[in-house]
């Protein structure tokens, strides 16, 4: 977990790219369909990755937590989940991807927030 740091912000870069091509693409076309699909790809695509990324720098205790390995992969795969299920969703499609996404997601925010708590009671 030496680069959790760099990795989170890395993908959030990326989430960050999609979601603006999702925008700019959504104001093109005049159909904004998609922009509840576009507000979670920039919040819990960019801006939690960012966050979780700059916690680790910021404490790099966290590295070392037993939790962070779990937290790390969890939010990371849950993230697409949600995302692509979400799409899947506001087209009339399935709604078990997003479920299961976002239950995977939110799994994955408690284990950062007991990472930090636990964290924080260390200090």
């Amino acid at each position: 977990m030496k680069t959790v740091d760099i990795t989170y912000v890395a993908i959030g870069s990326l989430w960050l790219v999609v979601g603006m091509l999702l925008g700019i693409g959504m104001g093109a076309a005049h159909n904004f369909t998609l922009a509840p699909l576009h507000a979670h790809i920039n919040l819990i695509g960019f801006v939690s990755h960012a966050i979780f990324g700059m916690a680790y720098r910021h404490w790099p205790a966290l590295k070392d937590s037993a939790l962070a390995p779990y937290q790390f992969w969890i939010f990371v795969i849950a993230t697409p989940v949600t995302l692509i299920g979400l799409y899947f969703t506001v087209t009339g499609g399935p709604e078990l991807p997003t479920i299961v996404g976002s239950i995977a997601v939110l799994i994955g925010a408690v284990l950062f927030a007991v990472m930090i708590w636990t964290e924080r009671q260390r200090a």
